[in-house]
């Protein structure tokens, strides 16, 4: 089932509304399904968390009057911000109003570098928390989703109703519209491939090993052209023979385990997940090293920028994956948080004024994406890259094609098991260049172009 659409098919709706005095209210479409809804009343908008069952009336001038089933009122624009998430924060630095959030639960955990001062929340008072929940702060509580139950476009979403707090609805429309747009484009170009990789997204959470089937981790692995085939729940998680055994085909694997052994992180995962000798375990994506995470960004403290940002971009979380398993399809991309824990080094990116501009922030800027069906994954369909063919990768192609010329011509039957032959032939050659090629990413990932030090994110 495609999961992407159109987007020039996508119309999004601006009808401003005057709600009194100078104020005014702009109507804009809710596309994904995301879990709320917005609605302009006479003086006031209603936001419909439909996930927590919560009805917001925003009003600019007087709170309204003899108004039924709203759950809690907010005077907008809001001016002082306090945050339980973070991933409030990143939505309000791709709107612009940074300079709103005066509070959080724990400054520290905040990444963004072009933040002022912030104070602990329970020393502050602000207009409004965006909280995990709905109840953390009392009537100025609202909740944003904590969870990986929505798919990344839908999560994305959220800035629209953050947006709302603002007025600034129009400006979140458009960012989402170029976000959801190059989304989908990067996933309509990644279907066409040859030999689709084997991923699974796992953690070791609760003393077991898990393998993750949420929306947001499924939606983007499938989307980087990923077979999406996760194994039902384990019949016994504790198990953890079991476990190997669902994920040994991998090719590549994406963790989210919390691991606290810094610099020693690969040893720690191995332990966790009962792998004494990981070379010799059979599992493929062990022997080529690829397993990845998504703290490869992180302030100077350690602490992940992904949960900050990561969810409001997710056309550059596609792309950092993509990169991952396809790394021919945009050669000269480089990985925001994609983190290999396979190497012998934890290669991850401080943010500082080389890699993220506060007066030009990256989170802003959404990249065009081209439309193709050219990309097999294969060599010679990178569309920014000469081919560079291995001299073994050619005398291959020119003795299957030579031997299937002359048996043709002895004749219908010679014909067809040749075919026969080439065709098994060309599986397992695909299938052998496949794996070379998976090995060959973790010498790249460790020793070539993907260096933390390369990295600066226009």
């Amino acid at each position: 089932m495609k999961l992407f659409k159109i987007a020039t098919a996508v119309a999004l709706i601006y009808n401003a509304q005057t709600v009194g005095g100078d104020c005014s209210f702009d109507e804009i479409s809710v596309e994904s399904s995301p879990g709320f809804t917005i609605s302009i009343e006479k003086e006031y908008k209603m936001l419909e968390d439909t996930r927590s069952q919560m009805k917001y009336g925003l009003y600019c001038d007087s709170q309204p009057s003899n108004v039924d089933g709203i759950d809690r009122w907010f005077k907008v624009p809001v001016s002082s911000v306090g945050v339980r998430i973070p991933l409030a924060s990143g939505f309000l630095e791709a709107l612009g109003h940074r300079d709103t959030l005066k509070a959080a639960e724990s400054p520290g955990n905040l990444t963004n570098i072009c933040l002022g001062n912030i104070q602990p929340l329970e020393s502050s008072t602000v207009d409004i928390v965006f909280s995990t929940n709905t109840t953390s702060d009392g009537e100025k509580t609202v909740a944003l989703p904590a969870d990986d139950t929505l798919t990344p476009l839908q999560k994305a979403e959220w800035i629209k109703f953050v947006a709302a707090f603002y007025n600034d609805e129009k400006a979140a429309s458009s960012l989402y519209s170029s976000i959801s747009a190059a989304y989908e484009c990067h996933w309509s170009n990644l279907q066409h491939l040859a030999q689709q990789p084997h991923a699974y997204w796992v953690q070791y959470a609760d003393k077991q090993p898990q393998i993750i089937d949420s929306a947001y981790q499924k939606s983007l692995l499938a989307g980087a052209g990923a077979t999406n085939d996760t194994k039902e729940p384990l019949s016994d998680p504790t198990e953890p023979s079991k476990f190997q055994e669902a994920i040994k085909d991998a090719d590549f694997v994406f963790d989210q385990t919390f691991l606290t052994e810094y610099g020693q992180r690969a040893s720690e995962w191995y332990e966790k997940f009962a792998y004494p000798d990981p070379q010799n375990s059979g599992a493929s994506f062990l022997r080529s090293r690829n397993i990845w995470r998504t703290d490869g960004y992180t302030s100077k403290d350690g602490v992940s920028n992904f949960p900050e940002f990561g969810y409001v971009r997710p056309d550059l979380v596609l792309q950092d994956i993509i990169s991952v398993m396809e790394p021919t399809y945009e050669p000269k991309y480089q990985r925001r948080w994609m983190l290999w824990l396979g190497g012998t080094n934890e290669n991850t990116v401080v943010i500082d004024s080389s890699n993220y501009n506060c007066d030009s922030p990256w989170i802003t800027q959404v990249a065009k994406c081209e439309a193709r069906t050219d990309f097999t994954g294969e060599d010679g369909s990178s569309s920014d890259s000469s081919s560079d063919s291995s001299s073994s990768d050619d005398e291959g192609k020119s003795e299957g094609s030579s031997g299937r010329a002359g048996k043709i011509a002895g004749g219908v039957v010679a014909a067809a098991a040749v075919i026969a032959l080439a065709v098994v032939a060309l599986h397992y050659y695909n299938k052998r260049r496949r794996n070379l090629r998976i090995q060959a990413l973790a010498q790249q990932a460790e020793f070539g172009g993907h260096s933390p030090q390369a990295r600066r994110f226009s």
